[in-house]
Order: C-alpha cells, then sequence, then structure tokens
C-alpha cells in the first residue's frame, strides 16, 4: 500500500499558526503519513507577496518540530506561474511512490469549477476540502462534475481551530502590534521577518 500524502499549497504570506494547526488536523483525521506544504512562486499574482525563498524558509521554521510536516519548493525558482494542473503533474511525478491529496479550501473549491480543465482535475485526483463558511451541498447539487466524481472530494466538517488572516497579520506587523501577532504566528517565525525587515 503507497504512502498517503497531503498537499498543501497556497502563499503562505506568511504562514500562521492556523495553517500549522490545520495541516496537523488534516494528518489526523485523514490517517496521512505526511503533509507537505507547497509555498507559490513569485509569479503567483498578488499584492504584498514577500520573496518566495523567505516564504519557503518561514515555512521550514514553522514545521521544524512537526514530525510529519514538511515543506516543497516544487513551485519555486521558476521562469512562470504554473497552472493548477501543471503544479499537480508536477508534483505528481515528483513523488511517485505516494498516494497524493491536494488540500483546498472551499473558496478555490468554487473557483477551480470555473476552469476549462476542472474535469480533468476532477477525475484524476483526490481533494481534501477545508469546509470553512460555504454551502457546499448546494455546490455539488448544482455542479455536474463535482456530482460525477463526488467521491474524489473529502469534506473536512470540523476544523475546532480560529481561522487566523494572514492579511491581518500582515498588518499587525507593519504596525509594529507585536502583542497581539503572538497567538497569530511561532516565535521563530516572528523573529525571521523581524531580520529580514518583512512586511514593513
Amino acid at each position: 500500500m503507497k504512502p498517503r500524502y497531503g498537499f498543501f499549497g497556497g502563499c503562505f504570506n506568511p504562514v500562521t499558526n492556523a495553517h500549522v494547526n490545520l495541516a496537523r488536523l488534516v494528518v489526523e483525521q485523514y490517517n496521512l503519513d505526511k503533509l507537505i506544504f507547497v509555498p507559490m512562486g513569485d509569479h503567483y499574482q498578488k499584492s504584498n507577496l514577500a520573496n518566495e525563498q523567505h516564504r519557503y524558509e518561514m515555512l521550514k521554521l514553522a514545521t521544524k518540530n512537526q514530525a510529519k510536516l514538511e515543506v516543497s519548493d516544487i513551485e519555486l525558482n521558476l521562469p512562470h506561474h504554473l497552472t493548477m494542473l501543471q503544479a499537480f503533474k508536477k508534483i505528481q511525478a515528483n513523488y511517485k511512490e505516494v498516494t497524493p491529496y491536494f488540500i483546498i479550501g472551499a473558496d478555490n473549491l468554487i473557483k477551480l469549477t470555473g476552469l476549462s480543465d476542472f474535469e480533468t482535475l476532477a477525475k484524476n485526483y483526490e481533494y481534501i476540502i477545508i469546509k470553512r463558511d460555504i454551502p457546499l451541498k448546494r455546490l455539488f447539487t448544482e455542479e455536474p462534475i463535482l456530482q460525477k466524481y463526488h467521491t474524489h472530494f473529502h469534506i473536512l466538517e470540523k476544523n475546532p481551530y480560529k481561522p487566523i488572516s494572514a492579511s491581518e497579520a500582515r498588518a499587525l506587523l507593519k504596525s509594529r502590534q507585536e502583542r497581539e501577532i503572538d497567538t497569530m504566528i511561532s516565535a521563530e517565525v516572528f523573529d525571521y521577518i523581524r531580520k529580514n525587515g518583512l512586511y514593513e
């Protein structure tokens, strides 16, 4: 039986305690052997995006004491941004000996349904969906492709951890409200941010 790996993509700008807690919860709930954080590269179009190497290093710090959590640089140092399908194929090619599960938020599932290659994505990959405040039952009822491949989508119904907005964390870092940031990011990540002058 192949090892079961989760792949958690995103900007992680910066990585927060909520990202790490959620990753640990997914590992436990779905009996994964590992969960790999996959930060997006610099070509992703988003404002206030810290350099990819900084985001990678912050993830390494945030996961260094977590036995089943790792970080991949598979989407970094590339000449262009990868589409979701390109990224999944690259991950699959680099992790041939595992059964992959791609972890996405329910808001990104809605975006997924609008892609031209959505049926290919739905047919060929397994997903763990973070529910959030999205009416997923209605989405699965109204979207024919989701109905067809519904067994590929595993819904994480309960998440006891309070969501933390990375944009809120950046705003607090910029305003130097350091007392409030303590519960949002780890001390190691905070020290790295200050040492490298990020989000100022």
